[in-house]
């Protein structure tokens, strides 16, 4: 299993448009890096938008940097998330700038890009990408003014891989960036990233983790326990109405599925996902939710060869509908698997997901296999799914051997990142948590207004879908203007607080900026 860190909304609160405009930048800012060559002298357009609405003459810059995505889809953090209230706060420019090769920001022409071309993509590049634009950007409608950095103060906000980019231009680009806010930040760059499923299985609703990880077991029980029996396994796969022939990886990868959408949790129902609680509650029921089909006769016997208790009606219903589920909202078995090798290793689409796997592969690592659980654990996902496999694609689709260098990134402090005037935010149920300094284990740090540190915990009947804990980069997003109670949408207590703390303590830093304080 392999996902983005990027949350896959079920929607899209009504969000402002913007108009883009273009900025050039060098393909290769490291003409000393053989990792780069052959190097180019070229340059090309990152896109950026703007949101002026407030700015006044004086005011700061709070960048927000796009991460793994389109710049489009972060809209919604410009016009009505914690950007748009420290804007609002100290009279302020918001900006959203596009990362190279996502979006429309792509060094090379065409439909496709090559692995040869891809070379340019790395970390490093990006936060150069970002130093560069802050130190020489001149804003339409805004040029009688210098909004450039160092003569005007920038603060850098980032979620996720984004929130791992803004600590680290701040660390390396001091002069360049007076502060920065880290939401979600992965600043631990892991291979083998079996912790993502631990925030899951510790904060999801007990009766339906309960019964995934039953589940899970059952189905491993068959296919690990009886490794040569191929009628019994293509009983199995059968009753979720796929191809026995499948490889028994790619059919327990595909039934993992709806574990990512926890991830896609949100407390604004409008851009978060039903769909965790959608399975949960499916699975759960002790009534069947899916009309008997030819498979349902089959159910006891796979039940009682996993050596369970086949007379178990509750046990058999929440079998029952987990079928019915994955097999109404999945396509195919064959289009998850981790090692399908759709391309020719040379050329490849251009898009977020191959952008992003490449540099999974040469950089962050966070393959997700179920074979590395803990024995006292019970897994949400199948022990089918190891190490080789979830990275296989690294070398099908990139030609990159394994494994990637995380040393690139985690050279820059890892778990224990820690700068002046960088806020670390995180939120207790987020998946991703445990590649961040707030991540289970660690030791604790004092939160203090030079370097924030702060944990928000939701309580479950504050959120829309009942489950406690914020996930993924939850301060980042906000209301539309005029928007009330009356419409059913209410901003958690927690996380007004936390923006409240947020726009607060960067009221500070800025305070420093007038003061002239060192870096």
């Amino acid at each position: 299993m392999l996902l983005s860190l990027l949350p896959l909304f079920a929607g899209v609160s009504l969000a402002a448009t913007y108009q883009a405009y273009n900025f050039s930048v060098p393909i290769d800012h490291f003409h000393n890096e053989t990792r780069y060559a052959p190097h180019s002298n070229g340059t090309f357009n990152l896109r950026y938008w703007f949101d002026s609405t407030y700015y006044q003459p004086g005011g700061p810059v709070f960048v927000i940097a796009a991460g793994e995505t389109d710049g489009e889809d972060r809209f919604e953090f410009l016009s009505q998330g914690i950007v748009t209230q420290l804007a609002e706060a100290y009279n302020g420019l918001g900006v959203i700038l596009e990362h190279r090769y996502y979006g429309e920001s792509y060094p090379f022409p065409g439909a496709d890009v090559t692995v040869d071309e891809l070379r340019f993509l790395s970390t490093e590049q990006s936060l150069a990408d970002y130093a560069y634009f802050a130190k020489h950007v001149i804003f339409p409608g805004l040029e009688a003014y210098d909004l450039t950095a160092p003569n005007t103060p920038w603060i850098a906000y980032g979620g996720s891989y984004a929130g791992a980019q803004v600590a680290f231009m701040r660390k390396l680009y001091p002069s360049i960036f007076h502060g920065a806010v880290s939401s979600s930040g992965v600043t631990a760059a892991i291979i083998d990233y079996w912790k993502y499923f631990e925030p899951i299985r510790n904060y999801g609703p007990r009766d339906c983790i309960e019964s995934i990880q039953t589940l899970t077991d059952l189905i491993d029980r068959i296919l690990i326990d009886h490794p040569g029996n191929r009628t019994l396994h293509a009983q199995l796969q059968s009753a979720f109405g796929v191809n026995p022939a499948i490889d028994n990886r790619d059919f327990v990868n595909m039934l993992s599925t709806p574990l990512g959408s926890f991830q896609s949790r949100n407390w604004d129902p409008s851009v978060g996902s039903y769909e965790f609680r959608h399975y949960c509650d499916n699975i759960t029921s002790t009534e069947p939710l899916y009309p008997a089909n030819n498979a349902t006769a089959l159910l006891p016997g796979l039940v009682k060869a996993a050596g369970y208790n086949a007379s178990n009606t509750t046990l058999l219903s929440s079998f029952r509908n987990s079928i019915g589920y994955i097999s109404s909202s999945s396509s195919s078995a064959e289009s998850e698997s981790a090692e399908d090798d759709n391309d020719n290793g040379t050329s490849l689409p251009k898009s977020s997901g191959t952008s992003w796997n490449y540099q999974v592969c040469t950089e962050w690592g966070y393959f997700m296999p179920g074979s590395s659980v803990p024995p006292n654990i019970k897994p949400l996902i199948s022990r089918l799914i190891d190490l080789n496999y979830t990275s296989s694609f690294c070398a099908s689709s990139y030609k990159i051997p394994f494994p990637p260098n995380v040393t690139l990134i985690n050279q820059h402090g890892g778990f224990n990142f820690s700068y002046p005037r960088v806020a670390i935010i995180g939120g207790t149920a987020d998946p991703w948590r445990d590649a961040t300094p707030h991540a289970e284990g660690l030791p604790g740090r004092e939160s203090t207004d030079e370097e924030p540190f702060i944990l928000i915990d939701i309580e479950p009947e504050h959120v829309w879908d009942g489950i406690r804990g914020a996930v993924h980069h939850w301060d980042q997003n906000g209301l539309p203007e005029g928007a009330n109670e009356s419409e059913g949408v209410e901003v958690p207590e927690e996380i007004v607080a936390v923006q409240k703390e947020i726009v607060r303590f960067v009221g500070g830093w800025l305070d420093s900026f007038e003061a002239g304080e060192d870096l």
